[in-house]
């Protein structure tokens, strides 16, 4: 292992390679070049719908095989600032916070009370954003609408689309021991309920005592016909 040396790896489908993903790349590695030289390896693997645990749990094995002390994890329908990868190893610690996200946004057709899909004049259902900060509770896992700005939050959950890990926690061999083709990254099950797989991957690494962070200075934007951001999810919750 190289200490500070990152490497990245990024699963992409059919479409979701966007443009806006790589001209944020390409900012993020000429930043890079010119000062830290923290980046030395790159790994890609296509993969859309049922395949993304594979391409996810393969860029992690091409990981470990690899130098780098840190995994920088991103889908290609992100976008982000050149100053990203700073930001979030500024907040990383490889002890105390060995998995830190960047502020990410899912979009979701609004319900009402009923849990039933809000249709407009024409059937259409309007959108919400919602930030990936997850809680648990009882009831299943709940998104922190109102998250503190700027600064790092420990959560249950994350997404991966912008994610930071440490060697240590995707080294530990206690991913591997119930013989699962894909250790790190597949579909579960919590209160009766399928989760996706990166929170599957939340739900193990803190069984093994890793906590999950998320620094909402690490902003990022994700590509939809519009780019879900923080802008956006601010002014849609009516805040200036």
């Amino acid at each position: 292992m190289i200490p500070g040396k990152v490497a990245v790896g990024f699963c992409y489908g059919q479409g979701t390679f966007t443009p806006q993903f790589a001209a944020s790349y390409r900012m993020v590695l000429a930043r890079d070049a010119a000062t830290k030289r923290r980046l030395i390896h790159e790994f890609g693997h296509e993969a859309s719908g049922v395949h993304v645990p594979t391409a996810r749990c393969r860029i992690v094995a091409s990981f470990l095989k690899s130098k780098a002390e840190w995994l920088w994890m991103v889908d290609t329908d992100a976008t982000f600032g050149d100053g990203i990868l700073e930001q979030l190893l500024k907040s990383a610690d490889a002890k105390s916070r060995p998995i830190v996200g960047g502020l990410a946004f899912g979009v979701r057709g609004v319900k009402d009370a009923n849990g039933e899909p809000v249709r407009n004049e024409v059937g259409a259902s309007p959108l919400e954003l919602f930030p990936t900060l997850y809680v648990w509770d009882e009831k299943g896992t709940q998104a922190i609408r109102h998250y503190p700005l700027n600064e790092v939050v420990q959560v249950n959950a994350t997404g991966a689309h912008c994610l930071l890990i440490h060697r240590t926690v995707l080294a530990d061999t206690r991913w591997t021991e119930d013989g699962h083709p894909l250790p790190w990254f597949r579909t579960g099950v919590r209160l009766g309920q399928e989760v996706s797989e990166d929170q599957f991957f939340c739900i193990k690494a803190q069984s093994f005592g890793y906590p999950i962070f998320v620094d909402t200075a690490a902003k990022t934007g994700h590509v939809k016909t519009f780019v879900a951001d923080e802008d956006l999810y601010l002014a849609q919750m009516g805040q200036p």
